[in-house]
This record gives C-alpha cells, structure tokens and sequence, in this order.
C-alpha cells in the first residue's frame, strides 16, 4: 500500500512538471517564432458606453380624495391592473354624513336666492309703478293747487278772502312738497332699492353656486371611497392596511397620504448619464424628437417600436441580471440641464426599451448602454496590437518577408492608413487587403533589430 501511494505521487509530480515545461517551451517558442494573425473583413462600430438605471415610463402615486377606514384592499404588490380596477375601498360613513349636509346647505341656499329674486322682481315692477303713481297723483294735485290759488289771485281785491287765499297758499305747497316725496321715493328704488336687490341676488347666486360645488365634491369623494387604478401597469406596493384611517387629499394641507403606487412598466426606460465628452456625439446620432430645442413640426412618436424601423444602430443596453442578453431601445429624450457631481458632468439620457424581452426589465435594475456613433460595414480589420510606428514614424504593421527563410522569419514592415477604431481593432483604408497576414507579436530576432533601430 505505502508502494502505491508513492507511486501515485511520484506520477503526480511528473505531470506537473511536464505542464509546466510544456507552457514554458510555448512560451519560449511564442517568443522565438512571434504570433501572427491574419487580417479578414468585418463591420466596425465605435461606441459610446453609459450607466443608467431602468425606470418605468410612467410612476402614479395614487391618493385619496375621500377619508374613512380602510375596509378592503382588493389587490397585492405585483399584480396587474386594469384602468378602474379597484385598489382599496373605503368606509362610507364619513363621506355621506358629508354629502348629507352639503345637500342641505344647497337647500337653504337654494331658498335665499329665490327670496331675493322676489324682492328684486318686487323693486322693479309693484315699487317701482307705485312710485310712478304717486309722482302722477302729486303731479295732479299740485296743478289743481296752483290753479286754484291762480283763480283766486285773479278775482278783484275786495272780492278775495286773506285766509281762502292762505288757504289756497298753503295746499299748494303741501302738494309740491309731497311730490317731491314722492320723486325722491322712486329716485331712492330706482337707485338704491333695485341695485340693492340685484346685488343681494347676484351673492345669492355665489352661495347657491358654491353650495351647489361642494356639493358635487362632497358626492365625488363619495365615490372616491373605492380606490381605483387611473392607469393599467403593475401594482408596485400598497401601503396602508385594513382598519387604518384616511384622511382625504381635500382635508389635509399635505394633499392626503401615498397609498399605493402603480408603474407602467410595459414600456420601460434606461435613465443614462453620458459624459460631456461623449454628449456631442450622442446628439448627432439622437432622432430629431429627442433634442433639446426641437421644432414645434417635429413631434414624439406615440409608438417608439414603429419610430425605430427608420433608425440604424439602435442603443443596445444590458443589465447583470440577463449578461447573456440584449435589450434593443431608442433615445427619447437628452436632458439640456447637466448634473456637475465632484467636477464630473454628465447629461441625461432616456432610452426607451422596445426590444420584445423588455418585460424582464424592472425598475431599479443598474443598466449598461451602449450607443453607436460611427459605423463601418465590410471593411478591412487590423488587431491593434498589430500596429507599430516604422522607422520613419509612419504607422503600419510587419508582416513576414517574402522569401525569407523560416528558420530565420524575417518580418517586412508595411506603411498603412487606418480608418476606425474601437480600441480592439482598426480599420485598414491603406496599405494592407484582406488575408494579409500581421505579427501581433514579433519574433524575437526582429523584436532585438526594432531595438537596435531605436537605439539608434
């Protein structure tokens, strides 16, 4: 037994040491013969990368209007709502005693403006022609006065009677004052009496109208009693529970209390912040609804997934929860406003998600967006690790000698003009065709004459 067990661990030692002289030999022949690669064609896209969260594109908090206990709660987080499903009911004790009193006080309002109406109509017709009466009545007395103290002024003075003519005096000028009376009387109704009855009708009206409103309140919150969706999403959370008291929206200075909220998560989007550096080009590739400052002729698509089928190199976002995949969106909107956060500013961005997967995204999951800024389709790709400068500080890459011997493997070093770059690969616009074949790593013979070369 003690025979095998040294055995096992003499072979074990062997392999160990045939790995590692086996690495050390690739390592030492890596170095000897260089790595090549060979150069193929391919599309090429520069990047721009930006963090974001996802969020809902649209959040409801939902208060309530009306006050009362908690009596049922009819759906739990998580659970999907329709438009007018109902949330929470209420108990309706509270809202009815109030509709209750509001129908009254419309009661007693109703009869004080038909009161003053009265009084109004009364003013402008039974006052008023009574007064016109009386003027017409004093009017009548008075010329008979007058003509009878002018018919005894008239007669001989023997014939007069000093007190039927005082007489006669004095009736006149009862009948002219009380004509004056009776003009300052239908003065006093025309201008005074009626307006007052119209103003005293016009805050009739105001009462009935107000009383009228809160009653129509009173009645809403009464229906409000049962707590309903007012979109269809996802109930995110409940947060009351049965028993508890509400006090409505209507009776608190704070708007009422938060009892659930309900994300319309069918239509996520990615919150993004881009780097001031990169915002510019972000903008250039940014459909035109999505700029600050747009036209008023240019509107947002109501349905971003039909919007995108005229848009090249959508924003592709990723989140940790699903690394394996891809989530298609489109911009919907730059924020003009930057967020400075210790010196760094940076722009927001919403990207709304229209990929067919966008259902596994929920709110408040950390996203990686990636935007495409330049494209290039079929072209020559060279690995960047390919590229050196030359010896008369032109850019190119080595490529192995013609004819050069294999033992030896001299390497020729080729001049080129490179396109684009996404810091892996770059595109070739010069120099090079496809199937060419590039030394990522040199050999060591001409990694020693690169040497010697700077050197000198």
């Amino acid at each position: 037994m003690k025979n095998l067990i040294i055995a096992v661990l003499l072979l074990a030692t062997l392999s160990v040491g045939y790995v590692a002289a086996t690495a050390k030999l690739r390592m030492s022949l890596t170095g000897l013969e260089g790595k090549s690669e060979k150069l193929s064609r391919g599309d090429l896209t520069i990047p721009i990368n930006a963090t974001g969260e996802v969020k809902p594109s649209r959040r409801v908090e939902i208060k309530s209007e009306a006050s009362g206990e908690v009596i049922e709660i009819a759906k739990r987080a998580g659970d999907r709502v329709r438009v007018g499903d109902l949330l929470i009911r209420l108990q309706r004790d509270d809202e009815q005693r109030s509709v209750d009193r509001a129908r009254q006080e419309l009661e007693i309002a109703a009869a004080r403006l038909e009161e003053a109406r009265l009084a109004l109509l009364q003013a402008r017709t039974i006052d008023t022609e009574r007064a016109r009466a009386d003027i017409g009545q004093y009017t009548a007395n008075v010329e008979l006065a007058r003509f009878r103290k002018q018919k005894i002024e008239d007669l001989p003075e023997h014939q007069r009677n000093a007190e039927e003519v005082l007489q006669r005096q004095t009736t006149l000028q009862t009948q002219v004052a009380q004509l004056d009376i009776a003009r300052l009387a239908y003065d006093h109704i025309v201008n005074i009496a009626i307006p007052t009855a119209e103003q005293k009708v016009a805050q009739a009206t105001a009462n009935y109208e107000t009383s009228k409103t809160t009653l129509g309140d009173a009645e809403k919150r009464l229906s409000k009693t049962d707590v309903v969706s007012p979109i269809e999403g996802v109930l995110a959370d409940i947060r009351t529970q049965i028993g508890e008291v509400i006090q409505g929206g209507k009776t608190t200075l704070t708007g009422g209390t938060v009892l659930a909220v309900v994300l319309d998560a069918d239509t996520p989007i990615v919150r993004t912040e881009v780097d001031e550096s990169d915002i510019g080009r972000v903008l250039k590739i940014a459909p035109p609804w999505a700029t600050p400052g747009r036209p008023e002729d240019v509107k947002v698509p109501r349905d971003f997934r039909a919007a995108a089928a005229d848009l090249e190199h959508l924003p592709a976002v990723t989140v940790d929860a699903f690394r394996d995949e891809e989530f298609a969106g489109v911009v919907e909107r730059i924020y003009p406003e930057p967020k400075n956060l210790s010196g760094v500013v940076t722009y927001l961005v919403d990207v709304v998600i229209i990929s067919d997967n966008r259902g596994k995204l929920l709110p408040g999951m950390r996203a990686d967006v990636r935007f495409t800024s330049e494209h290039a389709e079929n072209v020559v790709l060279c690995p960047n690790e390919a590229i050196r400068e030359g010896p008369g500080g032109d850019l190119g890459v080595h490529i192995p000698k013609p004819g050069g011997s294999p033992d030896e493997r001299p390497t020729q070093f080729v001049a080129c003009r490179f396109g684009l770059d996404n810091g892996n690969y770059s595109e070739v616009l010069d120099g090079l065709q496809e199937g060419a074949v590039v030394y990522t790593v040199l050999p060591e013979r001409s990694q020693r004459e690169e040497r010697r070369d700077r050197r000198r």
